[in-house]
């Protein structure tokens, strides 16, 4: 038994790439002002974010691994060519959203560091990370991922261990409430947008694919999401949401920019804590941005019909397409933290398709392994209550709730 987890050490991978974008810049914003707004109400949301992730990736990895393609292959061979294409859009418009507000807090963040504050440092880093992804391929960029995720987990756990954490607090916030006003929807929906997006769904499919894992891998792939969405995800997301609300919170701190939120790493780091935190989010949009736009490519080249691989012509343009989109971004006005939930929030609302195609792929007749009852209650509720929460922001939105 302990010599078979010892090898799945060495072979988990590809869901600690999804790992990497979640525990990204997006989710450390939505759980921290989420925290220093409304304290530990919201703590259920986050903890449900973590199962909800896991279960929407496992879910993801079981149809890449038993169709042996991507999800929109998959999709067009049962379910035909328009699905596909409204798949392929969806997911392609959350993707390039994503890329966008990602690039322009990466620009934004470095601006901070350097002091020197133009936004055409989006054009540098596009250029960069596009040239990187086709040069160095899958395996380099995902080692690099699996380092970064490590590093922010490890940085928010110590400062957990100096806060002063309300335990009445955190029993409260385990209850699931509701609080109004469209601030909260968005909140809500950002946090659960963050593990259970439509980006990240897809892209699990293909990264299976690449590793080549067969229905053989299929307690692997298990063992590799619970690890990194379910274990590293979870601790990351509630250590962040918890510092937030016994430090900033119980102070009145309300976060409007990425400097307010460095505050509650004060308490650890004292004097250093801007700097330290501005790495680590230099670091996390970093490991976000990259499998961002490998998975714009993967969308689009799977419904195009080219090769998934860097070395393909059309595979390495579609990736510099997805870097020439993002490059827009640090031209879009506001705070790029505050634009970062909303981003999450609006994802999610393109969220429950991909969910309910892939309930479909798994409890087809002729699927070589369908669903445990299990599987189906769970993917389930990760269906009803992201498809709620992600109505009740876009109701709230437009002022109908």
């Amino acid at each position: 038994m302990t010599n078979k987890y010892v090898a799945y050490l060495k072979e988990m991978g590809p869901a600690w790439i999804i790992s990497a974008v979640a525990c990204g810049p997006a989710t450390l914003a939505s759980v921290s002002i989420a925290g220093a707004t409304y304290g530990y109400s919201m703590l259920w949301v986050v903890i449900l974010s973590a199962v909800f992730g896991t279960t929407a990736q496992y879910l993801a990895a079981r149809v890449g691994i038993l169709e042996g393609k991507g999800i929109i292959t998959a999709t067009e061979q049962h379910l035909g060519k328009v699905w596909a294409w409204i798949l392929t859009i969806d997911a392609l418009l959350a993707t390039w959203l994503a890329a966008m507000v990602l690039m322009s807090a990466l620009s934004g963040i470095t601006s901070l560091i350097t002091g020197i504050d133009t936004p055409f440092w989006g054009v540098a880093y596009g250029i960069l990370i596009g040239l990187f992804l086709v040069r160095k391929g899958y395996r380099t960029f995902e080692t690099l991922c699996k380092m970064l995720v490590i590093f922010v987990v490890i940085c928010f756990i110590a400062t957990l261990f100096m806060a002063d954490i309300s335990m009445p607090g955190m029993a409260s916030g385990l209850l699931p409430n509701l609080p109004g006003g469209i601030d909260a929807a968005l909140m809500m929906a950002a946090i659960m947008g963050g593990a259970v997006h439509i980006t990240i769904i897809g892209m699990h499919t293909y990264n299976t694919n690449a590793r080549n894992w067969k229905p053989s891998d299929l307690a692997l792939a298990r063992f590799d999401t619970i690890s990194s969405m379910g274990l590293a995800f979870g601790i990351y997301s509630v250590a962040i949401f918890l510092v937030a609300a016994s430090v900033l919170h119980p102070n009145g701190i309300t976060i409007r920019k990425a400097t307010d939120a460095a505050l509650a790493l004060q308490p650890l780091l004292g004097d250093n804590a801007m700097r330290i935190f501005m790495a680590g989010l230099w670091g996390a949009t970093l490991s976000t941005l990259s499998p961002t736009f490998m998975a714009g490519a993967y969308f689009i080249s799977d419904k195009m019909g080219w090769e998934l691989n860097v070395r393909n012509k059309g595979f390495a343009t579609a990736v510099f397409m997805g870097c020439l989109v993002s490059m827009l971004g640090p031209f879009l006005k506001g705070s790029f933290f505050l634009l970062l939930p909303l981003m999450l929030a609006l994802g999610l609302t393109g969220t429950p398709l991909i969910i309910a195609i892939i309930l479909y792929l798994l409890n087809r007749s002729d699927c070589k392994d369908r669903n445990t009852m299990l599987l189906n209650s769970m993917g389930g509720l990760t269906f009803l209550v992201t498809t709620f929460l992600a109505l009740r922001f876009l109701l709230t939105k437009f002022g109908i709730l």
